[in-house]
């Protein structure tokens, strides 16, 4: 327990005092009185100097409730408050949302997008960056733990691939190299995804959700495989995430690789599982926690004197009716 503004409770000690004095002066109390004589045979009375006893009492006792409300009043005044200091832990574990927005994937991208918000309303503590990869990657947004900001950016990336990029976010456009021959570079998505990973020299938890179709249709710098191996040496999961297809068996299997190699799993766009099992795979991981910065805690606790003082006062009132005299 804390009194924030002492000093000031520390001020007003010597201006009470004053005000004390000030009003019970004696010369304050001769003036205007009127003189009287023979007043001893009242004061010798027995029933007088019985309620002057009485009286002396009340006072004895309005004066000490008063002084005890005053000094609830200056306690209230002086700000009680309890401090915390709190050492939040946080989890050191980086997840990169990897999608393919290439012509094949478009019917899906948006039901991706949908995923990916799904994904982020049940992380805690993880930090969330996102890549779109065509035949040239951009990055959406770094890593970061600021969920209501990668969530307002998914959803102007599901509007983008809703509307054709009239509305929302642009990527088919932005992830268009003209001086690059063809599109759905896999594997250079996949490399891209891996570069995007910082505090390289920081032993950390990484994941990648690598969303696509694996129709390549061009000639990339890396191949599926190639990244791959570099996704292993920088110690990167990769989750693949691909649509349901009647037409593509090695396709799929060269994903089913990937997570396979890189210590993920496989996920079949619109399984009811999907969502849920890739959180559960990522949260499962075993990541190093840190403390985050201290944070001190101020709480205000001023109702105990304040309530001292009220009910000193209520019976201050009290007692000067009931003595008197």
């Amino acid at each position: 327990m804390v009194l924030k503004f002492w000093w000031l409770a520390l001020a007003l000690i010597p201006v009470a005092g004053l005000t004390v004095w000030l009003l019970s002066r004696p010369g304050r109390a001769r003036a205007g009185t009127v003189p009287v004589a023979r007043i001893h045979r009242l004061t010798g009375l027995r029933e007088f100097a019985r309620r002057r006893r009485r009286l002396l009492w009340g006072a004895i006792a309005v004066f000490l409730v008063s002084a005890f409300a005053a000094l609830s009043a200056l306690a209230g005044i002086a700000r009680p408050a309890r401090t915390e200091t709190i050492n939040p832990e946080r989890h050191l574990r980086d997840v990169v949302l990897c999608l393919d927005a290439s012509g094949s994937m478009t019917s899906y991208d948006a039901q991706i997008i949908e995923s990916y918000i799904e994904m982020i309303q049940s992380f805690d503590g993880e930090r969330i960056g996102m890549t779109v990869f065509n035949s040239t990657a951009v990055s959406v947004f770094p890593l970061t733990d600021d969920y209501l900001m990668v969530e307002e950016f998914l959803t102007e990336a599901k509007r983008g691939f809703e509307t054709g990029g009239l509305e929302g976010t642009d990527f088919f456009a932005g992830t268009v190299d003209t001086e690059i021959g063809g599109s759905s570079l896999i594997g250079d998505g996949l490399t891209s995804c891996v570069d995007s990973f910082d505090k390289k020299g920081e032993e950390r938890s990484r994941s990648i959700i690598f969303a696509t179709d694996n129709q390549i249709a061009g000639t990339p710098i890396f191949t599926l495989a190639e990244a791959t191996e570099i996704a292993v040496e920088e110690e990167v999961r990769v989750y693949t995430l691909a649509p349901r297809s009647l037409f593509a068996g090695s396709e799929i299997s060269e994903l089913q690789d990937t997570a396979r190699t890189t210590g993920g799993a496989h996920h079949q766009l619109g399984s009811a599982q999907a969502t849920d099992g890739i959180v559960e795979d990522i949260q499962q991981q075993e990541a190093q926690k840190t403390d985050a910065k201290s944070v001190t805690l101020v709480h205000d606790q001023p109702i105990v004197p304040l309530t001292l003082t009220l009910l000193g006062i209520i019976a201050c009132f009290v007692l000067a009716w009931r003595f008197t005299l």
